[in-house]
């Protein structure tokens, strides 16, 4: 995979997870401390993102840089490795509720 393809998957999913939280491009952009232009860029795969803005961006939307990045949590593959894979996913599941959250409650205190 080139890097204009790897910036696009990143990109989609990025979208698909703040389409999925129903924020929009501009509180995401705040949250994350970057410009909505920018955040459109990424969201589209014109533009790659230092790790700084990965991190800020997986924080933002709740999830594991990891999962920005290639797609896949680390999570059950390192803390729950010896659980059968049923196990796993409902830990997975519950960390990621369990995420959602506190993000929202973080959200909640910087809009007031």
């Amino acid at each position: 995979m080139n890097d204009k393809e790897l910036n696009a998957a990143i990109g989609k999913r990025i979208r698909n997870l703040r389409e999925k939280q129903k924020k929009t491009r501009e509180q995401v952009a705040e949250l994350a401390n970057i410009s909505s232009q920018f955040l459109f860029e990424i969201e589209t795969g014109k533009k790659g993102m230092t790790a700084r803005t990965v991190i800020n961006l997986a924080k933002t939307l709740s999830v594991s840089t990891d999962f920005l990045l290639l797609g896949t949590s680390s999570t059950s593959s390192t803390l729950l490795e010896g659980l059968p894979k049923t196990y796993q996913q409902l830990a997975d599941d519950f960390l990621n509720v369990f995420a959602k959250g506190a993000a929202s409650i973080v959200y909640e205190s910087k809009i007031k």
